[in-house]
C-alpha cells in the first residue's frame, strides 16, 4: 500500500474517532471528503518538506566532504611550505682526519626546521624537494709539501660534490663547493672525507680571532 495512502487512512481514522457521525448520510459523506482533501493536501505538503529537508541535508554531507577535502590539502600546502635552512661551523681542527671519516660540523648558527644534526653531522631532508648547498673548507699552511686530503658530499651515500686541499706549505687553502640536489623526504646527506695522504689539518673556528674557517650551510628551495 502507498505510504501517503496509509497515511492518510490512519490520520482519516483518528479523526472519525474522535469525531462521531451526526446528521445525515449526505452531510456525513460531505464532512468526510473535505476532511480527507484536508488530510491529503497536509500529507503533500509534509512530503514536499521533506524533500527539501533530504535534499538540505545532502547539500550538507556533500560540503562537509568538500571541506574535510580543503582541509587536508591545505595541511599538504602548509607542509610543502615548511621552511627548512641551516648554517653550521666546525668549531675546532680536525688534524689527521682518516678516509671514511664524518665531518661534524658541530657549532650550529642556524637551524630553521632543526634537519641539521651537529652531534652526527648528517641534515635529514624533512620534505621531499630541491634544496642548495654549500660547503666551505680551509686547510693552513703545512709543512708536509707532499700531503693532501679530499673530501665527498654524500646524499645517502652517493657522491655530489667534491672538494680538495692539496700541497700548500707556506699559505692557507681555501675550498669552496655547492650543489642543488633533489631529494626524498628522510634523504640523508653528510660530508665524509676522502682520500688523504700525509700531515693535515681541517681547520676549525679560531677562538679570538672571530673567523669561521670550516663551514656548511643548506635551505630547501621548494618542495614537490
Amino acid at each position: 500500500m502507498n505510504t501517503k495512502v496509509l497515511i492518510v487512512l490512519i490520520l482519516f481514522t483518528a479523526v472519525n474517532t474522535q469525531n462521531p457521525l451526526t446528521g445525515t448520510s449526505s452531510e456525513c459523506c460531505e464532512g468526510n471528503a473535505e476532511t480527507l482533501k484536508d488530510l491529503v493536501q497536509r500529507v503533500t505538503s509534509l512530503e514536499s518538506q521533506l524533500g527539501v529537508l533530504k535534499a538540505e541535508n545532502d547539500n550538507l554531507r556533500m560540503n562537509s566532504s568538500a571541506l574535510v577535502m580543503l582541509q587536508n590539502e591545505l595541511t599538504q600546502i602548509k607542509s610543502r611550505q615548511q621552511p627548512v635552512a641551516f648554517f653550521a661551523e666546525l668549531s675546532n681542527d680536525l688534524v689527521n682526519p682518516a678516509s671514511g671519516q664524518k665531518v661534524v660540523f658541530d657549532q650550529v648558527l642556524t637551524n630553521v626546521g632543526n634537519a641539521y644534526s651537529p652531534s652526527s653531522g648528517v641534515f635529514t631532508a624533512p620534505v621531499t624537494g630541491t634544496y642548495h648547498f654549500n660547503v666551505v673548507l680551509s686547510s693552513p699552511n703545512n709543512r708536509d709539501s707532499g700531503h693532501y686530503m679530499h673530501f665527498f658530499l654524500l646524499q645517502n651515500g652517493r657522491k655530489i660534490a667534491y672538494l680538495f686541499l692539496d700541497h700548500n706549505t707556506d699559505y692557507w687553502l681555501h675550498a669552496s663547493t655547492s650543489a642543488v640536489v633533489q631529494a626524498t623526504k628522510g634523504d640523508l646527506l653528510w660530508l665524509s672525507v676522502g682520500v688523504v695522504v700525509g700531515q693535515h689539518t681541517l681547520a676549525g673556528h679560531k677562538q679570538g680571532e672571530g673567523e669561521i674557517h670550516s663551514h656548511v650551510s643548506g635551505f630547501l628551495i621548494q618542495a614537490d
